[in-house]
């Protein structure tokens, strides 16, 4: 019954009325929905930005991973690692209400750790079993101490003083120290007086080869040893090598592949006079005048590098959408080759090993955007190459060539990971009207080759190497690959050399622009406690995961165990830089599904750590261990911040945001 105080609504009038306020509405409705990369974006509305990627399963690829489509929404942690590699864990404050909360789940966590670690119905002090395991070949290896710095002992000392030093700050014996100390001693022993290292045995003090961790990891080492000895003697090791190293860089900011201080070549190849982006040349280099000028305060170290991304800027090879380059230039920017199958063209793995990370280092470090902006140019060009080789014809040839032509070469080097991956040619013509692979100092065409190619690059080309087509059919008739022929040919560029680090990078600059990105990289050097309370419940978690303790079983003596019993040495320490790939490779260790698994090590050293972590027996200082650094320090990891290794050259200097470096100011 209607009220007799209200008078009747007459619609008709209701909608005279608001028309004017209704269009004004819509207009500014219109007005604030815009298109972000060929999507509605409706400010307030992430869904409509952020919708997750969508996997092809027929195609097995994604079918999009531009910039405007990357999202981590929906993924599960395996996809995530392989797409954007490791993530960053940062923990607030708490509520009272939250952290009383907190503590009965780790009450209950280290309830359930003790049961499983005690019932025999479950797996019985399997923690413990691991870690006597881990002590038993320790202290085996604390006797192996090389005394020369040279030849095939070069590589065990690096690794062996890191695995020590780790070993210390995990366990607390300070026998492990010592150990790590005394190769350390012995590579301090072999730094020539002007502050670099050795290389091979035939050059002397006069020669420095900066690629490759020859001088970058002693460094490294040499901080490492002054951190948890104290000693200055360590620090003064790494500022002389930073010294003479700083005195090589070029006016334009970049490093060369190798130096020689009378003048005399080598005999090796990779520039002198010019920059390098090649195995990790020019950016160990800045990895460490930013740490020295954090360490000093001296800005002698950052002076020239915001010259870096004036010459990255400037070497840019590529016309129209094409943006890459090459791995070594001249000092005024021009293209020069190298190795046989090292020339003037732009190489993805350039960007990946190289350029990529350096733009976003310097990014952060000047905030400039132009960085970002070359860097999601560079990637969507090399996510074009993807999307026309996941085409179906163009899959079905590579995985014609794949089934006749690669077991044989499987069951050789057992590595499964000789199989082209779509969108990972080793090189590019700077049109981007074809790309391959380059031996020989030509380029090995994917793509049949037009007369135009052949007037405009010709002495690229090598004309004499069939079309991915050609090879298919071949393949598909049984018939005998063409001379040079195997799939390493096609696939060495896609080898550890993963966009996930700049697709990470890109990804948070997207969700939260700079800012978001500093946040990705930073990290407290010691836990509050509400944080470390945090850490232990996730350390905890780790710890009773089935997976993780089952690929951590101490399989002793077994055939095909690779845990901690079954390594000769410490090399094990690099494996961890293929740890996000493939399942079902020798570098897919992190997502085996099965075990004894490949580098169960790893699995091992995890949870002897996480259990310590959630008993609280390494303290908030130690478990925070900083931000994740300049990444790529040691190895190319790009690993997950509460990983047992993680970056090791972050664990050498500790500091929350590496990239609170004053270039390009006065």
């Amino acid at each position: 019954m209607q009220r007799p105080d209200l008078k009747p609504i007459n619609p008709t009038k209701v909608e005279e009325a608001l028309k004017p306020k209704m269009k004004i509405l819509l207009l500014k409705t219109i007005a604030a929905v815009f298109m972000v990369g060929g999507k509605m974006f409706i400010p307030g509305t992430a869904w409509a930005v952020e919708d997750g990627l969508v996997f092809d399963a027929k195609l097995g690829h994604y079918k999009d991973l531009s910039y405007e489509a990357l999202s981590d929404k929906g993924l599960p942690r395996k996809e995530r690692a392989q797409l954007f590699g490791g993530e960053t864990l940062h923990y607030g404050v708490l509520t009272k209400a939250q952290r009383l909360a907190k503590r009965r789940e780790l009450k209950v966590l280290l309830a359930t750790i003790n049961m499983r670690e005690t019932s025999n119905w479950a797996d019985p002090k399997l923690a413990e079993r691991v870690e006597t395991e881990i002590h038993t070949w320790l202290y085996e290896q604390i006797k192996i101490v090389p005394e020369k710095y040279a030849e095939a002992d070069v590589y065990p000392l690096r690794t062996g003083a890191v695995g020590f030093f780790r070993a210390y700050e995990i366990f607390g014996d300070k026998k492990y120290l010592e150990a790590g100390l005394n190769r350390a001693d012995v590579i301090l022993k072999a730094q020539w007086p002007k502050g670099h290292w050795p290389w091979g045995t035939r050059l002397g003090e006069n020669f420095v080869r900066i690629q490759d961790g020859f001088n970058n990891e002693p460094f490294w080492i040499m901080l490492y040893a002054y951190k948890l000895s104290g000693d200055k003697k360590y620090f003064e090791s790494a500022r002389r090598c930073a010294d003479v190293l700083l005195s090589l860089q070029r006016r334009n900011g970049g490093w060369p592949d190798q130096w020689s201080f009378n003048g005399r070549l080598s005999g090796h190849s990779g520039v002198m006079q010019g920059v390098s982006f090649n195995d990790n040349a020019t950016n160990s280099c800045v990895q460490m005048m930013v740490v020295m000028y954090h360490m000093t305060d001296d800005k002698k170290y950052i002076a020239r590098l915001s010259e870096l991304g004036k010459f990255i800027a400037k070497s840019k090879m590529g016309e129209g959408m094409v943006v890459g380059w090459c791995e070594q230039y001249n000092d005024d920017g021009k293209p020069v080759r190298a190795r046989q199958y090292e020339i003037e063209l732009p190489y993805p793995r350039a960007l990946t090993r190289g350029v990529g990370p350096l733009l976003v280092w310097l990014y952060l470090m000047d905030d400039n955007e132009a960085h970002m902006d070359l860097l999601r140019r560079a990637y969507a060009w090399h996510e074009h190459v993807r999307q026309e080789e996941i085409k179906p014809e163009v899959l079905s040839h590579w995985r014609a060539m794949s089934r006749m032509w690669s077991p044989s070469h499987h069951s050789m080097t057992q590595n499964y990971l000789m199989e082209y991956r779509p969108g990972w040619p080793d090189a590019y013509l700077p049109d981007g009207s074809n790309w391959g692979r380059v031996l020989s100092f030509r380029l090995m065409p994917w793509n049949r080759v037009t007369p135009e190619q052949t007037t405009k690059y010709d002495r690229f080309i090598d004309h004499g190497w069939p079309p991915v087509e050609e090879l298919a059919r071949m393949a598909s008739a049984n018939q005998t690959p063409p001379r040079g022929y195997n799939m390493y040919v096609h696939c060495h560029s896609s080898i550890g050399n993963s966009l996930s680090e700049i697709r990470r990078a890109l990804l948070e600059h997207k969700r939260g622009g700079r800012e978001g990105m500093l946040k990705y990289y930073s990290n407290p050097t010691k836990y509050t406690s509400d944080q470390y309370l945090q850490a232990r419940v996730d350390a905890a978690k780790r710890a009773l995961d089935l997976r993780n303790r089952r690929m951590a079983y101490p399989f002793l003596n077994s055939p095909g165990y690779t845990g901690m019993a079954a390594m000769k040495d410490f090399n094990f320490l690099g494996l961890k830089s293929r740890w996000y790939g493939k399942t079902g490779t020798k570098w897919g260790a992190a997502f085996q599904t099965v075990y004894p698994s490949k580098n169960t090590i790893w699995y091992q050293w995890q949870l002897v750590y996480d259990a310590k972590i959630a008993r609280g027996q390494i303290d908030a200082d130690a478990a925070a261990r900083g931000g994740r650094g300049l990444e790529s320090v040691a190895t190319q990891t790009h690993l997950d911040s509460w990983d047992v290794l993680g970056e090791w050259g972050m664990s050498c200097y500790e500091i929350k945001n590496y990239f609170d470096v004053p270039i390009g100011k006065k």
